[in-house]
């Protein structure tokens, strides 16, 4: 019965405050002048709910709560993230079952209100995907020496996630052209070459060469919408197959880990101390 009065007590809050909340995401600050300032700490729960499953258990999203509040006071890119969490809840219906959804959120936020992820003291940006290879990305080795606080470990279990696996097919002109539209010079012959020249620890793409140019990997992943940078190609019959492994670019955490380890029973702090042992959890203040 408590429960089912907290739930309501949610609800009513969300229906009094969400509209000047979301008014604030879609609109920005200046279109509620009368307005209180909005604290980044507010922004923590609809960010964190436009970067993963809402079917996920609460310490899974935990985990990435801590990794948003951590890029929100780390990143350069904060006001990308807010905007895309702006537009992402600009294209839900929020009805009563989806705000009641949206409860887990707010209260992964409140319970662990201004913690952060460290090292010496400073407040690190915090990267993950969807669905790893089967192994992240060690993060020194793609990014540099700035970035060994990013290991790669083992994440073999993501084998079982339905997206772990997925064909993307090209026909040679379609190939061509979507390189083209964001290359102009750029031209695919007869051979129809494209051989990868080089792949990190993981197994994701770092160089690929394709027609004429030379690529890295998450750039080609970007131009042509592939799931992962972790892929194999195949010359077919007037097709090119990309076979890729994953989704995301297979750094940090593995939220399809993440909540397998959420279900084995492990809180948000084992998790998190699993993919970044270098790091600290502690207050922002």
């Amino acid at each position: 019965m408590n429960k089912e009065k907290d739930s309501f007590a949610f609800i009513l809050l969300l229906f009094i405050l969400l509209p000047y909340l979301l008014t604030v995401l879609i609109l920005g600050r200046k279109a509620c002048p009368l307005s209180r300032d909005i604290s980044l700490e507010e922004y923590v729960p609809a960010v964190t709910a436009s970067q993963i499953s809402w079917d996920y258990s609460k310490e899974a999203i935990k985990v990435q709560t801590l990794a948003v509040r951590s890029n929100l006071y780390s990143s350069q890119e904060k006001n990308e993230m807010i905007e895309a969490a702006a537009d992402y809840i600009r294209k839900q219906d929020m009805n009563s079952v989806v705000m009641d959804k949206y409860q887990v959120f707010w209260e992964a936020a409140r319970e662990t209100e201004g913690q952060v992820l460290k090292q010496n003291g400073e407040i690190k940006e915090i990267p993950y995907h969807g669905v790893s290879s089967g192994r992240t990305r060690d993060g020194g080795e793609v990014l540099g020496e700035n970035f060994k606080y990013i290991p790669s470990v083992d994440t073999s279990g993501d084998i079982d996630s339905a997206e772990y696996v997925e064909g993307c097919y090209f026909s040679v002109k379609e190939l061509e052209e979507k390189i083209k539209e964001k290359y102009p010079g750029f031209v695919l012959d007869e051979e129809v070459i494209v051989e990868i020249k080089s792949s990190d620890s993981a197994g994701y793409v770092m160089e690929i060469m394709i027609g004429n140019q030379e690529f890295q990997g998450e750039e080609i992943k970007e131009v042509l919408e592939l799931p992962s940078s972790c892929f194999t190609v195949q010359k077919l019959e007037g097709e090119v197959r990309f076979l890729c492994r994953g989704s995301g670019h297979g750094m940090g955490i593995s939220q399809y880990t993440a909540q397998q380890m959420a279900l084995e029973g492990k809180k948000y702090e084992e998790i998190l101390q699993y993919f970044f042992p270098d790091l600290t959890i502690e207050s922002l203040k």
